[in-house]
C-alpha cells in the first residue's frame, strides 16, 4: 500500500513538472561581463539542478575516495569479530558437548581473531576449564596465571573455577584457599558452600560439615531430608573420632536433633558406644525408639548384640519384645537372626537353632551361616558346624566377587 501511495505522488510530481514546462514562456538573464546570456526559464532550472547535483555527487565521491582507508580498516575489525564470535560460539558448544580439545581450540582461534578486552576473562576461563579436562594441568595454570594478572588476582569467576578444579584433581588444600578468596568476595555463595562442604566430608571435618549443612538449609539450598542425612554422617564421623565416657556421650547425644537421633546407622552406632561404657539399658532405649521410627537392618543387628557388647539391662524382657516384633515381621531374616543371637545369651540353644535355621530358610547369610555353625559346634556337632564355615565362606567370597 504504502509503494502504491509513493507511485501515484511520483506520477503527481511529473505531470506537475511536464505542465509547468510547458506554459512556462519566462527567461532568465545573466549578465558576466563582457557577456549576456540569455536562455529560457526551464533551460536554467535543469542547468542549475545538473550543476547542485554534480557538485554533490563530486563532493561525495571525493569523501568516499578519502575514508577508503578507515572504511577498509573497519571492514577487516567486523570481519575479525565475526570470526571471534563464532569461535566463541563453537567453544561453548564444544564445552557443552563434553569436547574439551575442541573447546581449547576455538578459544585460541578466538583470541587469534580477536583479543577482546571485556571478554579476555572469558575466553582465559574456558581456555583453563578446558585445559583441565584435557588434564594438561601445566597449560591450564598458564591461563589462570595470565586471567590473574588481567583481573588484578581479584575475580570471583576466577577463584571459583579454580577451587572447583582443584577439588577435581584432589588438591583440597589448594581448592579451600581459593575458597577463602571467594569468601573474601562473596560469603554466602551457594555454590561455593556446597564445594566446601564436600571436601570437609572427604577430609572428615564433622563440625564443619554440620555447619555448612545448617546453613545451606537455612538458605535452602538443599532439602531439609538432605541436610539430615549430612548431619548424621558427620555425627558417624564424630562418634568414631573421639572415645567418649558416658557422661559426655549423653551430652552429645541429647544435643542431636530427633530427625538425626531416628536415623538408623547413627543410632545403631550410638548404640554401641552406651553399650562399651556399660549403659545396655540406655543402648536398647535408642535400638528400640529407632527401630519404632524406621525399621532397619542396622539397628536390629546391634540389638542382637547387646548381650555382647555389655553386661546389664534384661535380657528376657529384651528376647521378648523381639518375639513380639516378630509377630509383625514374621519373614524378616535380620529379625530371626537377631532373635537367634538373643536366644544364645540366654542359653537357650533349641530355640536359637531354630531361629537360625529360620533365618537362613529365608535368606542365607555368611553371618547367619557363621552363628549356626558356632552354635552347633558348642554343641558338640563338629560335621555340621563345619558345614555351615563352609557355606559361610563360600557366601563371603561370592559377595566379594560381585563387589569388585
Amino acid at each position: 500500500m504504502r509503494s502504491l501511495i509513493w507511485l501515484v505522488v511520483l506520477f503527481g510530481l511529473s505531470v506537475g513538472m511536464a505542465l509547468f514546462a510547458h506554459y512556462q514562456n519566462g527567461y532568465a538573464l545573466l549578465f558576466l561581463p563582457p557577456w549576456r546570456i540569455e536562455l529560457s526559464l526551464n533551460a536554467f532550472i535543469l542547468i542549475f539542478a545538473l550543476v547542485v547535483l554534480g557538485g554533490y555527487s563530486l563532493l561525495k565521491l571525493l569523501d568516499w575516495i578519502l575514508a577508503m582507508p578507515r572504511n577498509a580498516r573497519r571492514w577487516r575489525e567486523d570481519r575479525r569479530a565475526k570470526q571471534a564470535r563464532r569461535f566463541r560460539r563453537d567453544a561453548w558448544l564444544a564445552l557443552f558437548e563434553g569436547r574439551p580439545q575442541r573447546t581449547e581450540r576455538a578459544i585460541r582461534g578466538a583470541r587469534a581473531s580477536e583479543d577482546d578486552a571485556e571478554l579476555r576473562l572469558v575466553d582465559l576461563l574456558i581456555g583453563a576449564k578446558a585445559a583441565h579436562e584435557c588434564r594438561d594441568f601445566e597449560r591450564r595454570d598458564a591461563y589462570l596465571e595470565e586471567a590473574r594478572v588481567a583481573t588484578g588476582g581479584r575475580a570471583l569467576a576466577l577463584d571459583m573455577l579454580e577451587a572447583d578444579m582443584m577439588y577435581e584433581q584432589y588438591r583440597n588444600r589448594d581448592a579451600l584457599a581459593a575458597l577463602e578468596r571467594v569468601y573474601n568476595q562473596s560469603p554466602r555463595l551457594t555454590a561455593a558452600l556446597k564445594l566446601e562442604l564436600k571436601i570437609r566430608q572427604q577430609d572428615n571435618h564433622p563440625q564443619r560439615v554440620i555447619e555448612l549443612a545448617d546453613q545451606l538449609e537455612r538458605s535452602e539450598a538443599i532439602d531439609p531430608a538432605q541436610a539430615v542425612r549430612i548431619r548424621a554422617q558427620a555425627r558417624l564421623t564424630e562418634l568414631k573420632q573421639n572415645t567418649m565416657d558416658f557422661p559426655v556421650l549423653s551430652r552429645w547425644w541429647n544435643g542431636l536433633q530427633q530427625a538425626e537421633r531416628d536415623t538408623p546407622r547413627l543410632a545403631a552406632e550410638a548404640a554401641r558406644a552406651f553399650a562399651r561404657t556399660g549403659a545396655v539399658e540406655r543402648a536398647e532405649a535408642i535400638l528400640v525408639d529407632a527401630l519404632e521410627a524406621d525399621w532397619n537392618v542396622a539397628p536390629l543387628e546391634v540389638y542382637g548384640e547387646l548381650g555382647r557388647l555389655g553386661s546389664g539391662g534384661d535380657a528376657v524382657k529384651r528376647l521378648a519384645r523381639a518375639e513380639d516384633w516378630l509377630r509383625h515381621h514374621p519373614s524378616d531374616h535380620q529379625l530371626l537372626l537377631a532373635l537367634g543371637r538373643l536366644c544364645h545369651d540366654a542359653e537357650l540353644w533349641g530355640k536359637s537353632r531354630t531361629y537360625l535355621e529360620a533365618s537362613i530358610a529365608v535368606a542365607a547369610t555368611p553371618v547367619a551361616h557363621a552363628e549356626l555353625g558356632q552354635l552347633l559346634e558348642q554343641l558338640g556337632d563338629k560335621p555340621a558346624a563345619d558345614e555351615h564355615y563352609r557355606a559361610s565362606l563360600g557366601l563371603a567370597l561370592d559377595l566379594l566377587e560381585k563387589r569388585a
